[in-house]
């Protein structure tokens, strides 16, 4: 794998998970204002998920040849940034039936 191919794969490592870090964003501002609805919420974490997975999936495609992949701190910035988001999304998913039981 080129340098570039890493770099590319990196970055949109980081674009996934970045959108769905976003979305994880909004979701916590709905439980923060009280607006957090049970069949959106449902909605955006599908959504989130999807975004996880694609970035998952570009990881792959590097830990496939990590034999002939050298280190990259972008690359080590993408999965870095690939599993705190999974973090943030595994404690909201954790949050959500404790909010929608007090509502």
């Amino acid at each position: 794998m080129t340098d570039d191919q890493l770099n590319e794969i990196s970055m949109q490592m980081l674009n996934d998970a970045g959108k769905a870090k976003h979305i994880l964003t909004d979701i916590l501002d709905d439980m923060n204002s009280h607006t957090l609805e049970s069949s959106g919420v449902n909605d955006q974490l599908t959504l989130v998920h999807q975004w996880l997975v694609k970035a998952h999936k570009q990881q792959n495609l590097v830990i496939a040849e990590s034999e002939q992949t050298h280190y990259s701190v972008l690359f080590t910035h993408a999965q870095d940034t690939l599993m705190n988001t999974e973090t943030i999304e595994f404690i909201i998913k954790k949050f959500i039936p404790i909010l929608l039981n007090d509502n």
